[in-house]
């Protein structure tokens, strides 16, 4: 009879519990002012793949302005640097490696790259080098913004 009577109560809290859990009183509903959808999980690399000629021509000028490099200097530092970011790209587009694996096969790479650097550069400049920003600066995005608009107008 005790069984009974509780299986029956834990029957009823159980469809009661479920009624006020659907409802979610306490949280913010999709539609509702202030809904946030969950974050999506990221399973890629963290990092895109990047054109080596691409990145090339945004560091390279900064560099040669930079550290006041000749000519000579300046093509054995772009050498190094395709080489670099073809690295990268290898390394990043290796499905089978976790990305604890990834990142310690990037670090290796970086190392090689700024002990290669190191041949042309001092050991401050090397130190400078790993502190520029290579980002482009909103200037330089109008600027080719413009040139684009002008090329357009030349060719029409």
């Amino acid at each position: 009879m005790k069984k009974i009577l509780v299986l029956a109560v834990l029957g009823v809290l159980s469809t009661s519990m479920q009624d006020l859990n659907a409802q979610q009183a306490y949280g913010v509903q999709r539609g509702q002012r202030g809904y946030t959808p969950p974050a999506k999980a990221i399973t890629g690399a963290y990092i895109e793949l990047k054109d080596p000629y691409e990145e090339t021509k945004i560091v390279l000028p900064k560099c040669v302005e930079a550290f006041s490099l000749d000519d000579f200097e300046k093509e054995i530092l772009k050498g190094m640097l395709i080489k670099k970011y073809e690295g990268l790209n290898a390394v990043l587009e290796d499905k089978d490696n976790n990305r604890e694996e990834r990142k310690s096969k990037m670090l290796v790479l970086d190392k090689a790259f700024y002990l290669e650097l190191s041949s042309i550069l001092s050991e401050d400049e090397v130190e400078d080098f790993k502190m520029m920003d290579f980002s482009e600066t909103k200037e330089e995005r109008k600027e080719k913004k413009k040139n684009k608009k002008r090329r357009k107008n030349k060719k029409d």
